[in-house]
């Protein structure tokens, strides 16, 4: 039996301020094709967050992400799997860990 996996990607706040340049991007988009090319588990790539958001807590809109964190969830995937050491297999040869200070938490999707 198959179950999804939500691979959420953090990065070191001081990575959203850097923005990569044409050729840098290019050959990072290159590095991502290849991943998904090579992992048929991931049924969605996701998207990247762009760094700026809103913020709700009780009923309070604030900007957002917040900034007493030092790290940021910038996006995310979903691949499917047997299990979830496949789905850790994946995220370990993820491009997103090229970037100093990034880690992916593996969530299983509860399936409701």
């Amino acid at each position: 039996m198959s179950h999804k996996y939500m691979l959420i990607y953090r990065n070191p706040v001081s990575t959203e301020r850097k923005q990569p340049s044409p050729t840098e991007l290019q050959a990072m988009l290159a590095q991502w094709h290849q991943w998904k090319a090579a992992n048929p588990a991931i049924i969605d790539m996701g998207d990247a967050l762009l760094p700026s958001g809103k913020k709700v807590k009780n009923g309070v809109v604030t900007d957002g992400p917040s900034i007493e964190s030092k790290e940021l969830v910038t996006g995310y995937s979903v691949v499917q799997t047997t299990d979830y050491e496949a789905a850790l297999a994946i995220a370990q040869k993820c491009p997103i860990l090229f970037t100093p200070g990034a880690s992916i938490e593996v969530r299983e999707l509860a399936g409701f």
